[in-house]
């Protein structure tokens, strides 16, 4: 009975998929995990089929389940458009959804992929040590990976494509500078500081109304996990109880909760309003004068540069001139759209 590539694979302790990128000489596979491929082939006797003329490479994008599927078309419209601008048949990329925005389930997927032999997967992950020891095992495999929106540096992976977080807080923080005087206070809104996609934009906000003679107390910063009733209940809270509180930043969604909180709270003059990401929720409420400013996350950008850093480095040996990549940052108002 011929041998099989698994039992080539099981006899040198790598996945299926790293044997067959040893096999047809693709890149990105250790030294010491080729050497084992190798002499596991040859200790079995191990018959190589011919590759094809042009081989071609087969990767895959995770995409989380945002609340808001704004942010999902977002990087589904920038994957296309990075395709079209590839036009490569050989390079075959696949759009993997997830079910939960769970760290269990990612770990399964990244798994999953690379046990299928994918040359490469791009994956918006938080930085846990779970998470990172996942990337680091998973480039150990010869499977490139690249980050995108949130990062996991020092991980071994290729690249990261995403908004530079703190410069998005400070850019929101030099604009409620402009809304607000001391003694007045304002209201810092995350998710989850837990998240450094998160943690990030608050830092920047904090730091840069610091610097602009803020005291440290004229902030307070409350978690919601991005759920619309508790971001509700927290904001009508907090302006219930500080009259100082004139204005609230949203460094995370959802606006919606926001917005129903202070109106909840009835105050006589409403407080200003910034936010991150034109949702269309944002964008209307934009539009009807009850947020001030939108500082804009450019999601598309952000699959866009993380395909085609990797259809590079995969097609074209080519590496990333950069490590991380900042997509672009806008301030709206009312006036701009």
């Amino acid at each position: 009975m011929a041998v099989t590539m698994q039992e080539v694979a099981a006899l040198a302790g790598v996945s299926r998929g790293t044997v067959d990128r040893v096999l047809h000489g693709r890149p990105n596979v250790a030294p010491l995990v080729r050497k084992k491929v190798l002499k596991a082939v040859k200790t079995l006797g191990y018959q190589v089929k011919a590759a094809p003329a042009a081989a071609g490479r087969r990767a895959a994008i995770l995409i989380p389940p945002w609340l808001d599927s704004h942010f999902n078309r977002q990087v589904v419209s920038g994957i296309r458009r990075a395709q079209r601008y590839i036009a490569d048949p050989s390079f075959v990329l696949v759009e993997q959804p997830l079910q939960t925005m769970t760290m269990q389930e990612l770990l399964r997927e990244i798994e999953r992929q690379v046990e299928s032999g994918v040359d490469g997967l791009i994956i918006r992950a938080e930085n846990t040590p779970e998470v990172r020891a996942a990337i680091e095992q998973t480039v150990r495999r010869g499977v490139t990976v690249v980050t995108y929106d949130a990062d996991v540096p020092d991980s071994g992976r290729l690249c990261h494509v995403g908004q530079d977080l703190w410069r998005a807080g400070a850019i929101a923080a030099g604009v409620m500078a402009r809304l607000i005087r001391p003694p007045e206070h304002v209201l810092v809104v995350t998710g989850n500081l837990r998240m450094e996609a998160h943690k990030g934009r608050v830092d920047g906000f904090c730091r840069r109304l610091r610097e602009l003679g803020f005291d440290g107390d004229a902030y307070r910063i409350v978690e919601t996990n991005e759920m619309p009733e508790l971001t509700s209940d927290l904001v009508a809270r907090a302006l219930e109880e500080d009259r100082r509180m004139r204005a609230v930043y949203m460094a995370t969604q959802p606006v919606s909760g926001c917005i129903e909180g202070i109106r909840r709270a009835r105050l006589r003059a409403a407080p200003h309003v910034i936010c991150n990401d034109l949702t269309p929720t944002a964008k209307r409420y934009l539009s009807e004068g009850l947020v001030d400013f939108v500082v804009g996350q450019a999601f598309d950008q952000e699959s866009f540069q993380a395909v085609l850093a990797l259809y590079q480095q995969l097609m074209r040996g080519k590496s990333p001139k950069r490590e991380v990549y900042y997509t672009d940052l806008q301030l709206l108002t009312r006036e701009m759209l």
